[in-house]
């Protein structure tokens, strides 16, 4: 027998509609506008233009904001979830934010703050606290399976050295045990100078590196550690200092340094490839160039600290405005250029 339907098409547009407005709405994604505002790289650069090996593809100024009593500011490192579609941020407060960058074509164009969660102890869920909220590397895992709901992040800090993974919703999972010297606090330089960056290779594992060479490294190196014992050594150049790191699969590494405030408020930022696969453990990498900016060059950079891979070989980058008014928060987004 026909279903009675079929006889009355107008019977079944009405029972349709009455069933959407009986569902409940899906509620739209709640955010804080940040009211970002593009900022040129350079006057003589406009987006799409190349600049040593990277391509400019946006950057935006981020202003403070608060969301759930907790404030955007201080950002010291970055991870994309491409599952989700999420952009990670941390803060030196120990606060996890949730970002949904907004692209017009390739070119950078907004971002919408999403969420903002603390980060909690490991041993007692309470939210982190002073000098141990102080986190600074990030990295993802489980970020790109096309799985939903089981990413999860790898954090590092300064103050007390320590590597720790954690759900999106800033919930603890795990620590991950430090090789020796890391685990010993005292081989530091400074205790602001720790596990300042942090990446996980999908052969190597987790990768860590303190921003100063430890106190008894040889002069002018730091090194690359791995969670699993083996290191590298790093060459530092003069007052850069190794801040960031994205891997890039097989062993393969860009390290983000930082020179800052060191002479009339003058920045450099600079990217570094290295290919750890290509070294035994305990050689001296040599660091290939990628790009280097610098203030005195027209670049309108700021205290950039964070790195995280995008989609391809697209990047975002992130500077930490130090709460300070005199900073920026400034989100950069580059693609790095193989060909010559």
């Amino acid at each position: 027998m026909r279903h009675w339907l079929s006889r009355a098409p107008w019977a079944a547009g009405a029972l349709v509609a009455a069933l959407l407005l009986a569902a409940p709405a899906r509620a739209a994604e709640p955010y804080v506008p940040l009211k970002a505002t593009p900022v040129p790289l350079a006057e003589t650069v406009a987006v799409g233009d190349r600049i040593g090996n990277i391509r400019f593809l946006g950057m935006l100024e981020l202003p403070a904001a608060t969301l759930q009593g907790l404030r955007f500011s201080q950002i010291s490192d970055l991870a994309w979830d491409d599952d989700a579609e999420l952009l990670y941020a941390i803060s030196d407060k120990g606060v996890l934010f949730h970002l949904r960058p907004v692209f017009d074509g390739d070119t950078l164009t907004d971002v919408k703050l999403v969420r903002a969660l603390p980060l909690r102890e490991l041993h007692t869920g309470q939210p982190l606290r002073h000098r141990r909220a102080d986190t600074e590397g990030m990295d993802i895992l489980h970020g790109r399976n096309r799985r939903a709901h089981d990413a999860e992040l790898v954090i590092s800090f300064e103050r007390y050295p320590r590597i720790w993974r954690y759900l999106p919703d800033g919930q603890p999972r795990a620590e991950l045990p430090l090789p020796a010297p890391l685990n010993d606090p005292r081989a530091y330089d400074d205790d602001n100078r720790m596990l300042e960056a942090l990446c996980v290779d999908d052969t190597l594992g987790t990768l860590t590196m303190p921003e100063a060479p430890l106190r008894k490294e040889r002069r002018g190196h730091t090194r690359i550690f791995s969670t699993g014992g083996r290191s590298w050594f790093y060459p530092v150049e003069g007052s850069n200092r190794p801040v960031g790191m994205a891997c890039l699969g097989s062993g393969e590494v860009i390290v983000l340094e930082r020179d800052y405030g060191r002479l009339l408020w003058r920045a450099s930022v600079t990217l570094k490839r290295v290919r750890l696969s290509a070294a035994n453990a305990g050689d001296t990498l040599a660091p290939e160039r990628v790009v280097m900016l610098d203030t005195t060059d027209g670049f309108q950079i700021d205290n950039f600290e964070g790195i995280a891979a995008h989609r391809g070989n697209r990047f975002f980058l992130v500077s930490d405005n130090n709460d300070l008014f005199i900073q920026r928060t400034l989100l950069l987004y580059i693609e790095l250029v193989r060909e010559p």
